[in-house]
């Protein structure tokens, strides 16, 4: 069975998910580091943004936000080998293993991957290459 982007998979006392109205009223997509605008929307999270959590379920005008949790599936970047253990990067919105010399915008968060390398699906069944993440503390 494939796992859902954007949900936190061990329910408990961890897990914070908010709902926020979307940038300009796309949502965005499922399972990548989102960032609040200063009106309160919403966007995918780029260089020197402050990151606030995983986009997670679209909804009739809004968004589900996972900002902490355990076992969170979240869309990789090209070329990422996570492995368990390992703590997260962002660059461009999505999820490394690594800071990477040639990037601009590589964000260290307060996450650690909990597995390696696999396949995960949005809300329409597009399948992207994923791992989960641990972020109890938030991002």
């Amino acid at each position: 069975m494939s796992k859902r982007l954007g949900t936190p998979y061990k329910r408990g006392n961890s897990d914070v998910i908010d709902n926020f109205a979307p940038n300009g009223g796309t949502a965005v997509a499922e399972g990548v580091a989102v960032a609040q605008t200063t009106d309160g929307t919403i966007k995918q999270a780029a260089a020197g943004d402050v990151i606030i959590g995983v986009s997670g379920l679209p909804e009739i005008k809004r968004q589900s936000v996972v900002r902490s949790g355990l076992e969170v599936y979240v869309q990789l970047a090209d070329g990422a080998t996570p492995a368990i253990g390992k703590p997260v990067y962002v660059v461009g919105g999505k999820f490394t293993q690594a800071a990477k010399t040639d990037q601009t915008d590589n964000t260290a968060v307060n996450a650690v991957f909990c597995t390696g390398k696999v396949k995960a699906k949005d809300s329409n069944g597009t399948e992207y290459d994923a791992a989960a993440i641990d972020f109890a503390g938030g991002l």
